[in-house]
């Protein structure tokens, strides 16, 4: 699996190279910090974030994710990477930390709007939850591999431009964890894109 995700990103790295216009730096990274919120689609996860909810856990989402682009037009860029959204619960020596991370590769497009842009993007991934719990055993409990995909909508305050770009961004990511079960999470951020 970790050799499939890393021969589609190196194809997709190529292929950016060889159809980037001249004059321009082809390829460039990008990183992202933000935070959201996931509705679980799975009953006993949903229980267990009700449960902590209800009993006054501290909570924080934190999310973000990282990767390349590269340059195939103005209007175009391929992208791939990486996203990871944690939703942490903790009081006095419990805790439950949930982890969702995924391989992302797809195309962000320009549509003539100034610096607004839409992304679509493959995203294989899963859910992992370390739980340690008074009123259960400790564990480690981990969803299936799951094909989803991840929409966002942006806006580039220096697109056009050479150089590191603040752009601020909201997503949402469907991501089926098996058994008919699917996550949604939706997410707001604050990316820097450098060319």
């Amino acid at each position: 699996m970790k050799h499939v995700v890393a021969a589609v990103l190196i194809s997709f790295c190529i292929a950016a190279g060889c159809f980037a216009k001249e004059n321009t730096n082809p390829v460039g990274v990008q990183f992202s910090i933000g935070s959201g919120y996931t509705f679980y689609g799975d009953r006993g996860m949903k229980d267990l974030v009700s449960d902590m909810n209800s009993d006054d856990f501290s909570r924080i989402i934190l999310g973000g994710d990282a990767g390349i682009f590269g340059v195939l037009t103005d209007n175009v860029h391929l992208i791939g990477g990486c996203d990871l959204m944690t939703d942490l619960f903790w009081k006095g020596g419990q805790h439950c930390y949930i982890f969702d991370y995924s391989f992302l590769a797809g195309l962000r497009v320009y549509p003539g709007l100034g610096g607004f842009s839409f992304s679509v993007l493959y995203a294989l991934g899963r859910r992992s939850a370390v739980i340690d719990l008074d009123y259960r055993k400790s564990e480690t409990v981990h969803s299936s591999w799951g094909n989803g995909f991840k929409l966002a909508l942006e806006y580039d305050m220096k697109y056009g431009q050479t150089g590191i770009a603040p752009v601020f961004g909201a997503a949402w990511k469907h991501m089926p964890r098996g058994n008919d079960n699917a996550d949604n999470t939706v997410s707001v951020y604050l990316r820097f894109m450098i060319l």
